[in-house]
């Protein structure tokens, strides 16, 4: 190993470590359980030495030159430089103050993740669920002094956040009591942290709140966001030019296929066909673990991936007291350090909560066309990504989480499961093209409020008449593009990246798909471009 690389990994072991113990939170969320009961500071000093940790860091790692660098060192040290970059940029930027629903967010993260991984032992992370009940008002009084002149949106958001985490204190309210050897203890530190959340909501109404707009990045500042977590030399102008051609492509795609039905709209196609659909088992559940078995049973009957050894993607109904903090369906990853990778696929069936028959049929029918749910969350999705993520000899590299990779590997997922004869319902290739113009408007939307041109009730409406959502729908979406720039583009955008891998690899070289998809995987969740100069550093093989 040459000198430069070991310095390399001298200077990045040293920031995991101090960051570690600046927050311990998300050291625990890695894995590692010696930090479980903590919870690091949240005033401004701490986020002030967080940013001269990140500068010091940063420059110690842009001198180190890359020139003896193998290929594999040289994307560890170019993802390390993005996510300081990126670490930096949004510090400085003081999203710790501007954005209030930051704090809330990582308070609650930090309970719901224990009881989360720990739903079927409570018992066991009880001492550290209480040992973090019992500092999270402090942690929130902090937070709630870093707040100046906060998004209106954002601001918004954040109580209703706050709402959200004290229906979920009082749900976990039983069963931690059930596990306590001192329920009176376990049930003062619910309502104190239950109390912690309503005055930080109430404080933060309180303070001077900034401009409506001002979440939008502005042109220049989104193009070196775009650069360091997409991997993309593009203008804003040129993105938005690709994301109206996409349009227009997949609208003409969906209508092209909806003829094949008659004469309806996609949209009424696909809501026909959910109120003929009957789950086979009988049971939601039953019918999301069979059809996990199924897609990946035939993924791998078709030779298209590797499955590491050991795998496991548990198929689980959501506890009751977490019902109404979940989506219809979500993956939740193996830790990066866990000796266990098991990964959880919650599946949120409220249809076992209602009495009504009609009400009953109405909420399954939501789930209809659940194997693409399948193949994007488990098998070969994010789970399998995930997995082989983890088993990464470089730690440092499990680190890294670029939306174009993970989800530019899920849209290809689905994609493939449609091509492939994976998915065989007879509207497949229609709700694949519907799906994709979704995240086509996505890109539009994402590059327009970020540079300011388009408003938020504009990005509101463009969901509403382009992919018929409701306005609750749109309203939801667009209230989390506002704080997660680039990442909304980043689902069809990564698709694009990897068909054209696929179109050198494949098409060209001669690779097959099995070949192609598991070196893909082997990287980690990294730009696609940077993986593709690893490759020409190393020399095509």
């Amino acid at each position: 190993m040459h000198s430069d690389v070991r310095t390399f990994r001298k200077v990045a072991d040293r920031h995991l470590a101090e960051t570690y113990e600046r927050f311990p939170q998300d050291a625990s969320a890695l894995g590692l359980k010696q930090y479980d009961g903590d919870l690091g500071g949240n005033d401004p000093s701490t986020h002030l030495a967080d940013i001269r940790q990140v500068m010091q860091t940063l420059t110690e790692v842009e001198a180190i030159p890359d020139d003896h660098f193998p290929a594999d060192d040289w994307l560890d040290r170019r993802g390390f430089l993005a996510h300081l970059r990126t670490s930096l940029f949004f510090n400085g930027r003081e999203r710790w103050r501007t954005n209030p629903q930051l704090h809330c967010d990582r308070a609650v993260d930090a309970i719901f993740l224990l009881v989360i991984r720990n739903a079927r032992s409570l018992r066991k992370a009880l001492p550290a669920i209480e040992s973090r009940l019992a500092k999270l008002p402090r942690f929130l009084n902090e937070g709630a002094a870093c707040v100046r002149s906060p998004v209106p949106l954002w601001v918004e958001l954040a109580v209703k956040s706050c709402a959200g985490a004290e229906t979920f204190l009082r749900e976990i309210d039983l069963p931690l009591q059930a596990v306590s050897q001192d329920v009176a203890r376990t049930g003062g530190l619910i309502r104190g942290a239950i109390r912690a959340f309503k005055k930080y909501a109430a404080t933060i109404q309180k303070v001077q709140p900034g401009q409506p707009g001002s979440f939008a990045l502005g042109r220049e500042s989104f193009e070196y966001l775009l650069r360091e977590r997409t991997g993309l030399d593009y203008s804003v102008p040129e993105i938005r030019g690709l994301g109206e051609r996409l349009v227009a492509r997949l609208s003409a795609d969906l209508k092209k296929e909806a003829a094949k039905f008659g004469r309806k709209k996609a949209g009424e196609i696909i809501e026909e066909a959910a109120a003929r659909w009957i789950p086979k088992t009988g049971s939601l559940l039953e019918e999301y673990q069979e059809s996990t078995v199924r897609v990946r049973a035939q993924f791998e009957a078709a030779d298209l991936v590797s499955f590491p050894k050991g795998e496991q993607c548990r198929v689980m109904a959501v506890p009751p007291f977490l019902r109404h903090q979940f989506p219809t369906a979500a993956y939740l990853q193996p830790p990066q350090y866990s000796r266990d990778q098991t990964g959880i696929f919650w599946v949120n069936d409220l249809s076992t909560t209602l009495s009504d028959p009609e009400e009953r049929a109405a909420e399954v029918r939501q789930h209809y066309g659940l194997e693409f749910t399948c193949a994007h969350e488990a098998y070969p999705g994010h789970h399998l990504q995930f997995v082989i993520q983890n088993q990464h000899p470089s730690k440092l590299r499990r680190l890294f989480h670029h939306a174009i990779f993970y989800e530019g590997w899920t849209l290809w997922c689905e994609k493939m499961a449609v091509d492939q004869g994976v998915i065989d319902l007879p509207e497949a290739r229609l709700i694949q093209l519907h799906d994709a113009l979704w995240r086509a408007h996505r890109i539009l939307i994402d590059c327009g409020l970020q540079e300011g041109s388009m408003s938020y009730q504009d990005a509101c409406r463009q969901l509403e008449e382009g992919v018929h959502f409701t306005p609750a729908r749109a309203r939801g979406d667009v209230n989390w593009y506002t704080s997660s720039p680039t990442i909304p583009m980043s689902y069809l955008l990564g698709r694009l990246e990897v068909e054209r891998l696929h179109t050198q690899l494949v098409g060209r070289e001669g690779w097959s798909l099995r070949k192609f998809n598991d070196w893909m995987l082997s990287h980690g969740a990294l730009p696609w471009s940077w993986i593709w100069q690893s490759r020409m550093r190393a020399g095509a093989s």
